[in-house]
């Protein structure tokens, strides 16, 4: 699949999953933030450097992210999105940030700003779409000052898995979906892009399967069949890294705080 076609079948997955996104996010994480309070702590604590900065969301959506950093934190933010349904339910949720709050429809691929501009860039549940996620993240520190703050999330495969189990789950139930990394390979692309590493932590929960098709299988027309015989033809060392039965499995997301280097 082409790059361009393939921006075309997520924004219109995410145009079609709009309404829905944030309820299925409530769910799957057992709270109304829509992540993990301890994901939510790491995210604000990491750009929570000073006061009054200028902060950029990549792949902002609905704005679960965003909305508890303005809580929290006084800065501005910048959220960017190639949906323009999910940018809307965002701007619905903000109307008391909305002074703070500016959003963008754009590609990140181009993004349109300044050089060294933003004090934080922010990504999360976004880099597994992207065919080069090396040269994505060039272009995320491109419009990073130095000194400035990155935070890096999203779904991870389990550091043993060596066969790809959970890319071959997420490519039968989405036809968006590019690849997934390990954390410590994460880490990696960070470091080699220039990035100082602060933290790393990974966070586990259970994921039923039905919700899998919910979320992501129903859009892309998957029977639930096809979800079902890729578990039953796993290795029984693949079931044991993800806890898999035929009701839910575990995964693991991965959330990493780093800073960008002086060039000098």
């Amino acid at each position: 699949m082409s790059s361009f076609v393939r921006k075309k079948v997520i924004q219109e997955y995410y145009s079609k999953r709009s309404k829905n996104y944030d309820k299925q996010k409530r769910r799957t994480w057992k709270s109304g933030k829509g992540f993990d309070d301890e994901i939510v702590d790491t995210i604000v604590g990491a750009v929570r450097v000073s006061e009054n900065l200028v902060v950029l969301e990549v792949c902002v959506g609905t704005g679960r992210t965003s909305l508890p950093l303005l809580k929290r934190v006084e800065t501005h933010l910048v959220g960017l999105d190639l949906s323009k349904e999910m940018l809307k339910t965002a701007k619905e949720k903000m109307p008391s940030c909305k002074k703070r709050f500016d959003l963008v429809l754009g590609d990140a691929e181009h993004l349109p700003f300044k050089e060294e501009i933003f004090d934080a860039v922010i990504c999360t549940s976004a880099m597994h779409y992207f065919t080069d996620p090396d040269q994505y993240l060039a272009r995320f520190s491109r419009v990073l000052k130095e000194k400035g703050s990155f935070v890096y999330g999203d779904l991870t495969l389990h550091e043993s898995d060596e066969l790809g189990f959970l890319n071959r789950l997420e490519r039968t139930v989405s036809h968006a979906h590019e690849s997934y990394m390990k954390p410590s390979e994460a880490k990696t692309m960070l470091e080699n892009q220039g990035f100082d590493v602060c933290e790393m932590r990974t966070f586990a929960y259970r994921k039923p399967i039905d919700h899998l098709m919910e979320d992501k299988g129903s859009y892309f027309g998957v029977k639930p069949q096809a979800l079902h015989e890729l578990l039953q033809t796993a290795s029984e060392n693949e079931r044991n890294l993800y806890s898999a039965d035929s009701n839910e499995l575990t995964l693991y997301y991965t959330i990493i705080t780093a800073v960008k280097e002086s060039s000098t």
